[in-house]
């Protein structure tokens, strides 16, 4: 019996309008050395009928109440028996052939912390942006900057047993969190570059919605707060502005802003499952 690789929490919740198009793109991502793990926090609508539709895909199902998405994530992380471990939000969707470049990538790196890239989509799935970039940049973090995607981040679980769970006093920003503590941590992650994830913006998305509205909510804002009194306290919010130009000479230099440019170009308008040709 193949060895698991990666494990990939799909956490849910009353999400029927949107969870059969992820549960489509992780079903053509099948592979014999990834395991899907389903943690719904007891929907009451019909996104449960449409996930038994879809059993055959996951090594493991448990709709139950929880305390929000970090939970979902800590309970499916501590199921899990991949090497690395990541999430897909029910709403979003994987870019199912870019499973065979992660997994060798994972199986062969001495890494603890893998990065990809990612898409925005709208919520018929169709491309919005490609964002491409490249290794770790260490003056934009000192800035107060980390260029990483949510669901495109592989952690081995030996370092999440380290860092510890996901914090349950966060609604928005419990990634970010997380990457920040994982880099204070002395970590530093290496990115394997393929699209991974489409980030679908709709107006009933938690993060998205905020992408798209511009409006950040009152407890998105003190979620920032707490972080940058934690880990960035000394760097102000011009400080972190000129780290905003600094990160953009980064991706001039490796290319990764050009790349990204000429990927949305290519694919703008285009049906995400487009991208598993790249």
């Amino acid at each position: 019996m193949p060895k698991i690789i990666l494990s990939v929490i799909v956490p849910s919740y009353n999400i029927e309008k949107h969870i059969e198009a992820t549960l489509q793109s992780l079903e053509r991502g099948q592979h014999p050395q990834v395991e899907y793990i389903l943690m719904d926090g007891g929907s009451q609508d019909g996104t449960m009928a449409i996930v038994e539709r879809y059993a055959h895909v996951f090594s493991k199902i448990v709709s139950e109440p929880d305390e929000g998405q970090s939970d979902a994530f800590n309970k499916g992380y501590h199921m899990a028996r991949g090497h690395f471990i990541t999430w897909v939000n029910s709403d979003d969707l994987l870019n199912a052939s870019s499973l065979p470049k992660v997994v060798d990538y994972l199986e062969k790196t001495k890494s603890d912390w893998v990065v990809a890239n990612s898409v925005y989509i709208d919520k018929e799935g169709l491309v919005i942006r490609c964002c491409r970039s490249g290794g770790f940049e260490r003056v934009p973090v000192k800035l107060g900057l980390l260029n990483v995607f949510g669901p495109s981040t592989f952690v081995r679980k030996e370092l999440y047993q380290k860092i510890g769970d996901f914090s349950k006093d966060f609604h928005f920003c419990m990634d970010t969190e997380y990457w920040w503590r994982i880099v204070k941590s002395g970590c530093r992650y290496e990115r394997v570059q393929c699209y991974f994830w489409g980030l679908r913006l709709h107006e009933d998305a938690k993060t998205a919605g905020v992408l798209m509205n511009n409006v950040t909510p009152p407890r998105m804002k003190e979620e920032g707060r707490i972080m940058h009194d934690c880990y960035y306290p000394n760097i102000s919010a011009k400080t972190r502005k000129f780290g905003v130009w600094v990160a953009r000479l980064y991706r001039i230099f490796n290319l990764s802003i050009f790349i990204s440019i000429l990927d949305t170009l290519r694919y703008k308008g285009k049906s995400f499952s487009s991208l598993e040709s790249l």
